[in-house]
């Protein structure tokens, strides 16, 4: 089934492709991707939250966009993924708002998921983002110009906590740098915690 309108849509028509909405895929992926009398159909599980939805369809684009083909290696699965966010969140004019706060972001571009509007703002802003899913680590990254301890600091783990258990962001400034919790829950089961630190 087609569903219509909105940022998928439109990325869509200005990439030359078909979309198709369905659920459950098969092998529980969020996208795939066909071609049928030359033209390219990209598959999104319409269960998915719009913005993964968005990511996943960028995604498929990119392998597209890059001449992926057959089955796919880690190393084309990341450059993917590289690319689909700049597909995502394009420069310009992501690079105008990047040292704005993630709420801010989000409301700038409200077509990406929290997450991938903090990855992308580490490519223009040096930090350390840190995700808690459910009271446990499940990420860790930051950008080559951040030297970053590779546990979560004590400070780092007071305010991951403290945004889940009041369901509140906390922005705290220590010394030369300052930490962002954001507080996320999409009612779909999962309590999110990013946590950004970069310098102050």
């Amino acid at each position: 089934m087609d569903h219509p309108g909105g940022w998928a849509s439109e990325f869509a028509e200005k990439h030359n492709l078909i979309l198709r909405f369905d659920t459950p895929l098969p092998g529980h992926l969020p996208a795939y991707k066909y071609e049928d009398n030359d033209q390219m159909i990209i598959v999104l599980d319409s269960s998915l939250p719009n913005e993964r939805q968005n990511f996943s369809l960028a995604h498929e684009a990119a392998h597209l966009l890059l001449g992926h083909t057959g089955d796919l290696q880690p190393a084309e699965e990341q450059e993917a993924n590289y690319l689909a966010s700049e597909l995502l969140l394009p420069d310009p004019p992501f690079s105008d708002f990047a040292n704005d706060t993630l709420r801010e972001l989000k409301d700038q571009f409200p077509q990406a998921s929290f997450e991938a509007l903090a990855r992308r703002r580490m490519q223009f802003v040096p930090s350390l983002l840190t995700i808690m899913d459910n009271g446990q680590i499940t990420q860790r990254l930051h950008s080559e110009e951040f030297a970053a301890p590779h546990s979560v600091t004590q400070p780092e783990r007071e305010i991951l906590n403290r945004c889940q258990r009041t369901q509140k962001d906390y922005l705290v400034r220590a010394e030369d740098v300052q930490m962002h919790g954001i507080y996320v829950d999409d009612g779909r089961g999962v309590v999110r915690v990013l946590l950004i630190v970069e310098e102050a």
